[in-house]
């Protein structure tokens, strides 16, 4: 029998499973709740293991295969059903692809050669980049240049450190409750109101902000120093 923990990481999957057959069907907002419930339970399943039994290697594997459905897979298939609607096509067509093939290729190599990344940093990019990256071009009505999409893959396959967090030393880490929040607000909010629409604007800019320049503080041997659990 799977751990509490387990079973909430499957609800997750399943829900990022279902989120990918809703998109590929062109039922783009619930598509989008459901995948927003699957990050709410990506965000528990990690109280829940620190608070019952404890994280195990087979928990920990299982969590970071299934992120690859949630962060890499339903994303690409919510992105392209909705850029479909617009009017993009012929090269930019072409380029998405290669990044959606590259996307996904590199998801999964980085799941088998890639370590659980630490407290402190990233090795390349992380993939929920990509999927906020997308997400948020959806909820804005934005499309991203497929040039940059794809230089955001080769920035995730770039042995780089990112920085994971700049918490000073001693600084306890976050609760999770501020972020599954804002995951079950995404779910039931208005996707029709113009102030979404604007805040995930603000949000793909921030994320485009990080993936420029979240290698500096490794680089420059910043270190944010050992955390303690949130109470």
């Amino acid at each position: 029998m799977p751990r509490l923990a387990d079973t909430v990481t499957l609800a997750g999957g399943f829900a990022a499973g279902a989120a990918v057959a809703l998109a590929s069907a062109g039922a783009l907002e619930a598509a989008l709740r459901l995948l927003f419930v699957s990050y709410a339970l990506d965000v528990l399943d990690g109280w829940v293991a620190r608070h019952t039994s404890g994280s195990t290697p087979q928990g920990q594997m299982l969590d970071r295969a299934l992120d690859r459905v949630s962060q890499v897979v339903a994303p690409l298939v919510v992105y392209a059903s909705w850029l479909s609607t617009q009017d993009a096509a012929g090269a930019m067509d072409a380029l998405f692809a290669l990044y959606a093939g590259g996307l996904v290729a590199a998801g999964f190599w980085r799941l088998v050669y890639r370590p659980v990344p630490s407290l402190d940093y990233f090795s390349g990019l992380p993939m929920f980049v990509h999927a906020v990256v997308l997400l948020s071009s959806v909820l804005s009505e934005e499309p991203v240049h497929p040039v940059i999409l794809l230089a955001l893959l080769a920035a995730s396959t770039a042995p780089v450190p990112y920085t994971r967090r700049l918490r000073g030393r001693g600084g306890p880490s976050p609760a999770p409750w501020p972020r599954l929040a804002v995951m079950l607000l995404l779910a039931a909010a208005p996707y029709d109101n113009g102030l979404i629409a604007e805040l995930a604007s603000l949000v793909r800019a921030a994320m485009l902000v990080y993936a420029l320049v979240g290698w500096l503080p490794p680089a420059l041997g910043i270190t944010p120093g050992p955390r303690r659990a949130a109470g």
